[in-house]
């Protein structure tokens, strides 16, 4: 057996090429690769600041739609407030309104228009809700005009009404006991004079 030799002869080698291996550090342009991370930093940087700016944007997003809809229930509220007012005015002005209408039903029918009012009660009016000057005049007969001859007459009769003082009016206003009994027990005989 023979020994191989130590230094082969180029005909008898194999042609191989020389590959790097892949672990085998490549060249690297320093400058190249200071540039790169140069621009990562401002990468990075600039993703860093579109997050915080896009954040800012939302946190004022959120706080000009709760700016509005406090600015909208405020502008609801003080509509509620106007259109109530306005409801208490159209009431006060309808209000108003029916009783012009049922003074001047009563003006000239009655003898004061205004007591015929504070004492008119619903029974007291006709079916459209005017005031029924008959029964008022028959309920409250002080009330029917001057020289109207009703069936309630203060004397008791059914004559003519006047609105001057009785018998009865001049002793009480005399405070004389006697005479407030006299003219009442003539009242109710009806001889008074």
């Amino acid at each position: 057996m023979t020994a191989p030799e130590p230094n082969p002869k180029p005909a008898d080698a194999p042609a191989t090429t020389e590959t790097p291996s892949p672990n085998a550090p490549a060249f690297v342009d320093r400058s190249a690769a200071r540039e790169i991370a140069r621009l990562t930093g401002l990468l990075e940087a600039s993703e860093a600041k579109n997050t915080t700016l896009q954040q800012r944007v939302q946190d004022l997003e959120g706080q000009v739609d709760s700016t509005k809809q406090q600015e909208m229930e405020q502008r609801i509220a003080a509509l509620e407030a106007e259109n109530g007012t306005l409801k208490g005015e159209n009431e006060s002005l309808k209000g108003e309104a029916a009783r012009s209408t049922q003074l001047a039903a009563l003006a000239g029918k009655v003898r004061d228009p205004e007591a015929a009012l504070r004492l008119l009660t619903d029974d007291l009016k006709d079916k459209d809700g005017n005031p029924d000057v008959e029964k008022i005049i028959g309920r409250y007969a002080f009330l029917a005009p001057e020289g109207v001859s009703t069936a309630t007459a203060p004397n008791g009769g059914g004559g003519l009404q006047t609105s001057a003082p009785t018998n009865l009016d001049r002793a009480v206003e005399s405070k004389d006991a006697t005479a407030i009994n006299a003219a009442f027990d003539a009242e109710l005989k009806g001889a008074a004079s």
